[in-house]
Order: structure tokens, then sequence, then C-alpha cells
């Protein structure tokens, strides 16, 4: 069944599916948090202020802050509903007073400029942004509102992954010329729902960073990111998504 990406997101059965790992944080997100919380260190920053785009039910609000002392976190997301979800969250794990929930549109967000230390995109929710203009124009607010040597850190849904997927990515890049999308569209959707997403490449996903101002691009898939730390990965079945970490430069 095709649905719109908001009514997809506000649905109560889609909801519960977010909220099952409230209290848990993989592996690889430790690693983008304690990837930003060393280079914070290193600059002697002060995380005040940290902006949290599609936060859902407010999983990795809980998460992140056992890794990166930060005063403020705002958080937005899409649905209503999830934002309900996640006040409900907050509330049992007493983070009232640090936490901020709204509701708003990513591609539309404003805040004033240099107002966050710390900028994520967890959840994948880039992959829900179909149009290239509405993404660049998502990087490029995350880099206006981040603070000069500002960290900003996700997880994107992969080109490169399972064989048949690989392949999928790999066809659609060969007939570029004649498709009336872009190679890294695709339908996607779970729980018997579909819409139109968006998958990344590394290339790709580097030139929407570079292109918006930011730097200091790393970016790695989860079979080398479990390569580097010795952990099993299964390239038949494993989701293969992309890490990345980015700063703004600093003020010269």
């Amino acid at each position: 069944m095709k649905i719109e990406n908001k009514d997809f997101w506000e649905r109560e059965d889609i909801i519960q599916t977010q909220d099952k790992s409230a209290a848990n944080t993989t592996n690889y997100e430790a690693y983008l948090y304690e990837k930003a919380n060393n280079y914070f260190q290193a600059k002697s920053t002060v995380v005040s202020n940290a902006k949290i785009f599609g936060c859902g039910t407010a999983r990795e609000i809980f998460g992140i802050l056992k890794y990166i002392k930060i005063d403020h976190i705002r958080a937005t997301d899409i649905a209503e509903n999830m934002i309900k979800k996640g006040k409900e969250n907050i509330k049992k794990w007493n983070l009232e007073d640090k936490v901020t929930l709204e509701v708003a549109d990513a591609t539309k967000f404003k805040a004033a400029e240099n107002s966050f230390e710390l900028v994520t995109f967890m959840n994948c929710i880039l992959n829900y942004v179909k149009d290239r203009k509405d993404r660049y124009a998502i990087f490029k607010t995350a880099h206006e509102i981040l603070k000069p040597n500002g960290v900003i850190i996700g997880v994107v849904h992969n080109q490169v992954g399972t064989p048949q997927k690989t392949v999928y990515f790999f066809l659609r890049r060969m007939l570029k010329p004649f498709l009336k999308k872009e190679p890294g569209n695709r339908i996607t959707g779970f729980n018997g729902f579909k819409f139109e997403g968006y998958y990344f490449s590394k290339k790709d996903l580097s030139k929407h960073l570079s292109d918006n101002g930011f730097t200091n691009i790393d970016i790695k898939s989860l079979e080398e990111y479990s390569k580097e730390n010795n952990l099993k990965y299964n390239r038949l079945k494993g989701y293969n998504n992309l890490i990345f970490f980015a700063t703004k430069p600093e003020l010269l």
C-alpha cells in the first residue's frame, strides 16, 4: 500500500516498531558519539546545545547522553504522534529539564545561525527525503545552525549491501542517463506500506556534505566499521548502512 512519508510515521503500529529498543544504543551509534565526544574534548568544546533531527520516540536521546555531556537538546520530528510518544519517554527517563521536543519538517526547520555544537541525523531519516533539493536544504540548514568547529553525525542507508540491493543500484547507476529520477531513488517502507525514498552511495553522501560546507568528512560502511573493530558482519544479510562524521570549519 502506498502512503505519504509523514502519514507513515504517524501510524501507531509504525511508532511501536521504533519504540521497542528505547533504551538501546547500537555499537556504531556509540562509535559516532564517542568520536564526536573525543573531538569536543580535543577542542575544549562545551556542548551547550545539540540539535537532533528525526528524533522519533526519543530513543537516541537516551543513548547519546551516556556518551556526550550536553546541557540541552532540541529535538524535532515530522510526526506529531512520534513526538507525543517521545515526550512520554522523556518524562519516564526524567529528562524533561534537558530536552525540548518539537514537531518540525527538517526541510523547513529554522534556528539562529551558530546555535548548536552538535547536529545529528540518526535513524536513517535522510533516506526518507526523496528529492535532492530538499536533502541539500537540510544539510545547508545543519551547516548554518552549527557553530564553527561544530560536529554533524548520522546514519543513512547505503546503495551497497546485500547482493540483490548492490546489483539493483549498480544497474541504476549504469542506466543513469536514461532514468527519470536519481539512481538512489527507490521505493522503500515496511509493515506493508511503501513510499519513495533515497539510498546514498559513499561518494554521493560525501558530496552532499562537502557541497554544503562541511570538512573533516569521515564515512564508513557498517562492513568497514565491523572489520576495523573485529566484529562479525554478514554481507549476505547486513544492511551495511553508512555512518558519517563531519565538521563545520573554524572561522579564520
